[in-house]
C-alpha cells in the first residue's frame, strides 16, 4: 500500500501459516489470528491517506522456499528501506488459567536494541487500546519470522504474540480449533498494531 510523502520507507507487516503443513491442526491461534489481523489491517489502511508505505508478507514459516528469510534477503539486496517490521504471530494464544480468566493479553518481543525501541513504541500505543493487558519481553533466540528480518539487516524487528513463552496448550496440535480464540482479545490486539501503524505515519507527518 503505497505512502504519499515518503513512499520509499516502508512498514513491514507479517504473517504465516504453519501448523497444517505436519499435522491436522487448524492452526487458529498460530496462526490464522496474526493473518486475519493482517488482512483487517490492510483493509483499513487501503483507504488510509499513508505517508511511509505499507508491504504485507503472508508466507509458510516453517518450510522452504516458502518462508520468510527469502523475502527479507530479497528486500535487503534491492536495499529496501524497511524501516520497521512487525511479525503477528498468534495474537490471543495465551494459557489455559489465562484464557479461564477471560484475560486479554499481548506481547511484544523484541530480540535488537532497535526492537527494543519499537517494542516500546508498541506497548506505548495501548492508550488508543483499553482494556488490553501489553508486555515487552527479550526474545533471546533470533528465529521465526522476526528472526529472518533482523538476521537480513532489518534490526528494527519485533513479533507481536499473545504470550512469551508461548503458553498455549495446544500449540500445533489438533485442538488448536477457533473455538477458542477470544475474538475480543484478538480484536484489541489488532487495533493495537493498526494504532502503532497508523501513529507512526502521523508522527512522520509532523516532523517527529
Amino acid at each position: 500500500i503505497p505512502g504519499r510523502e515518503r513512499p520509499e520507507e516502508i512498514i513491514q507487516l507479517v504473517a504465516h501459516k504453519d501448523s497444517m503443513s505436519w499435522i491436522d491442526s487448524p492452526g487458529a491461534h498460530d496462526n490464522a489470528t496474526g493473518t486475519v489481523a493482517n488482512i483487517e489491517i490492510a483493509r483499513v489502511l487501503a483507504r488510509t491517506d499513508l505517508h511511509r508505505s505499507i508491504r504485507l508478507l503472508f508466507c509458510n514459516e516453517e518450510h522452504t522456499p516458502w518462508t520468510s528469510r527469502f523475502a527479507a534477503e530479497s528486500a535487503a539486496v534491492r536495499g529496501d528501506r524497511i524501516v520497521a517490521v512487525l511479525n503477528v504471530d498468534s495474537l490471543d494464544g495465551k494459557s489455559d488459567e489465562d484464557m479461564r480468566k477471560g484475560r486479554m493479553l499481548h506481547t511484544v518481543a523484541y530480540s535488537t536494541d532497535e526492537g527494543k525501541a519499537l517494542a516500546s513504541f508498541i506497548a506505548g500505543c495501548g492508550r488508543h487500546v483499553p482494556g488490553l493487558e501489553i508486555t515487552t519481553v527479550f526474545k533471546e533466540h533470533i528465529n521465526d519470522d522476526d528472526g529472518m528480518f533482523i538476521r537480513a539487516g532489518f534490526r528494527a524487528t519485533v513479533m507481536n504474540v499473545g504470550s512469551f513463552p508461548y503458553a498455549d496448550s495446544e500449540y500445533h496440535l489438533p485442538g488448536d480449533v477457533p473455538e477458542r480464540v477470544h475474538i475480543t482479545n484478538l480484536t484489541l490486539s489488532t487495533r493495537l498494531i493498526l494504532a502503532a501503524v497508523l501513529t507512526d505515519c502521523r508522527l512522520l507527518a509532523e516532523g517527529a
